[in-house]
């Protein structure tokens, strides 16, 4: 019999993975759905360069994805940031430094932004980003969405309308979607508002990878050899004392212990013998995975760059917003990277990959001019439509979830344990948390007197 069976090969699975190696138990198997590694990381070729068609970028104080990448000698190069970007908000744009909103709202929406941090930060302080459901006010913060607490707290228009498209950046969901109990916790496990949305130093956009950020999961897998098993999606898993067994079609595994790292909302895909507790299945039935396109631009160079414009494009108007430019230094070509998200994802799902490429080539023309008509290659990616995804960039709480089920969320369930960026404390929907979760999990397995929950 095994020690133990790890569902998934993302970052969660790997890491998970990696730490029981470490500590000297290599009796596991990772079982991965896909015919590839990394999750929601992804290789793609633009031209002749790869790039990340999940996730790709590093804050600074994501230390555990910096450790990987040092260890595996993968280098990190800083988003293009030198120079202005392009706001449009409430019909007109607008230049600013680098990537400063706030001076470009207005002396009175610079002022509301502060006021509206200052608020947040209140909200987010007796919070508890492993227990978030025992915030002291956890049941009104859970009854409210996002979209209400702009209104009810931002009087200026323009503001309102940064908020709510900053909103639907970070959590390729609606306003009106989204718990503000979920979003405040969302907030603080990665440091405040201020972290997610910058590019400078510090922020959550800061860093990229030189080869992509995919190129670590397939190194960490490598280092695991045969024990990986692709192509082996788990539709059912039996459970007792002691024991687990997953089976894959005719195939079948048993361990000690399991792990289990799917995203939230893929574990109806999964039978398990005997049932779930109601309320932990109540809660994965509940959680919504976001909807995020994802779409890189070439060009012969980053010509934006001799106008004094840094690439970076924010818009409450544009479909595809917000756009960066993350091209590798030590080559000629220059890179765009942006996104359709939230309900925009949903909409332009159903064209062809050549008209998604005509209504993004337009907002390029829009903002950067003529020579944006003529890229030298376009890609995209919808994680809607990835089979074992279903959506990216993680799950999101809608009202009422996470203060009545949040508690299910990561608790062992007997021998089985839960692992996933959307089960971490700290930086939870980015590859950071999804490390750190796997450690947890092992950790957890380690543990003879883990608390469970029980059937």
């Amino acid at each position: 019999m095994l020690g133990t069976l790890i569902i998934g090969a993302g970052f969660a699975g790997l890491s998970a993975a990696e730490t029981l190696e470490k500590r000297g138990d290599g009796s596991f198997v990772v079982l991965e759905a896909r015919d590839r590694v990394g999750g929601r990381t992804k290789r793609g070729m633009l031209g002749d360069l790869p790039v990340d068609l999940g996730g790709m970028w590093m804050a600074p104080s994501q230390t555990e994805l910096a450790r990987l990448a040092e260890t595996r000698r993968v280098r990190t190069y800083p988003t293009y940031l030198d120079g202005k970007a392009i706001f449009q908000f409430g019909g007109r744009q607008r230049l600013g430094q680098r990537e400063e909103l706030g001076p470009l709202l207005g002396l009175r929406g610079g002022i509301g932004y502060l006021l509206a941090r200052r608020h947040l930060g209140r909200l987010m302080e007796p919070l508890d980003c492993a227990r978030p459901w025992a915030h002291p006010d956890a049941a009104r913060l859970d009854a409210t969405t996002v979209d209400s607490w702009i209104r009810e707290n931002i009087g200026n228009r323009l503001l309102r309308s940064a908020f709510r498209t900053v909103t639907a950046t970070l959590f390729c969901a609606e306003p009106s979607q989204i718990s503000l109990l979920f979003f405040l916790h969302y907030l603080k496990s990665a440091g405040g508002l201020d972290v997610l949305i910058s590019a400078d130093e510090g922020g959550a956009q800061n860093l990229l990878f030189h080869g992509g950020l995919h190129q670590l999961s397939r190194m960490m897998a490598a280092d695991l050899g045969q024990r990986v098993h692709l192509r082996s999606p788990i539709d059912a898993i039996e459970w007792g004392p002691g024991h687990v067994t997953a089976r894959s079609g005719a195939r079948s595994w048993t361990a000690r212990n399991a792990i289990v790292t799917v995203p939230p909302t893929m574990l109806d895909t999964i039978t398990f013998t005997p049932e779930l507790p109601r309320a932990k299945m109540a809660l994965h039935d509940r959680l919504v995975m976001g909807s995020a396109l994802k779409f890189w631009v070439m060009y012969d160079r980053p010509f934006w760059r001799e106008a004094g414009l840094n690439g970076t494009i924010l818009s409450d108007e544009a479909p595809a917003t917000p756009i960066m430019d993350v091209s590798p230094p030590g080559q000629k070509r220059g890179l765009l990277v942006g996104f359709f998200d939230g309900d925009e994802a949903i909409r332009h799902a159903d064209m062809t990959r050549r008209e998604r490429s005509r209504i993004v080539i337009d907002v390029l023309v829009a903002h950067l001019g003529e020579q944006a008509r003529t890229p030298l290659a376009y890609l995209d990616q919808d994680w809607r439509a990835e089979e074992w995804s279903r959506g990216c960039y993680g799950a999101f709480a809608p009202p009422g979830v996470l203060s009545s089920y949040g508690a299910h969320l990561s608790a062992p369930v007997g021998p089985i344990h839960w692992a996933g960026t959307e089960t971490s404390d700290v930086w939870t929907g980015y590859v950071e948390g999804a490390i750190r979760s796997g450690q947890r999990a092992a950790a957890e397995v380690a543990a003879p007197n883990a608390l469970a929950i029980s059937a």
